[in-house]
């Protein structure tokens, strides 16, 4: 009886290492999208419109944001992404700060772990300034809303 226990158990963690390494195999593999979407002229992008950009690396006609804080940029990152967070909005003279950062004639993507502080990042720069923005065209700039990790070559979207 003790013998059916000990292999019965043998046999369960055996399934949670063989499921523990499928998932994290599936988890750091880039989402392979069937039907891509195209880009839009600006704003809001999804897995279907930039997985295919991100397939080998970070694409090089874009300019990529890091929105998140300086700790969690430090913590992990992506080799080639440019850390602007978010925060910086709460600080008088935002705008000052952080259009002087970004490239003229490259198209801009913002992201985050899940889209919301780089939804927030895209609004905060394409506000209008009476509205507390700062007023720029929102034209070739984009925030993904998407699973994201930050793989040290490239971006792995989920």
């Amino acid at each position: 009886m003790k013998r059916l226990i000990l292999i019965a158990v043998c046999v369960v963690l055996g399934l949670c290492v063989i499921g523990g390494g499928a998932y994290f195999y599936v988890s750091n593999t880039p989402k392979k999208v069937a039907n891509p979407l195209p880009m839009p002229e600006s704003g809001k992008v999804t897995v279907e419109n930039v997985a295919p950009l991100f397939y080998e690396g970070l694409p090089a006609d874009y300019f990529v944001v890091d929105v998140r804080t300086v700790q969690e940029y430090e913590k992990r990152h992506t080799d080639g992404m440019v850390n602007i967070p978010v925060a910086l909005f709460e600080e008088d003279g935002a705008c000052e700060k952080i259009i002087p950062q970004l490239p003229e004639g490259k198209k801009i993507i913002f992201v985050c772990p899940f889209g919301p502080r780089a939804e927030e990042m895209f609004y905060d720069l394409t506000d209008p300034v009476e509205d507390g923005g700062c007023g720029l065209t929102p034209e070739g700039m984009f925030y993904i809303v998407a699973k994201v990790k930050y793989g040290k070559d490239g971006l792995i979207i989920r």
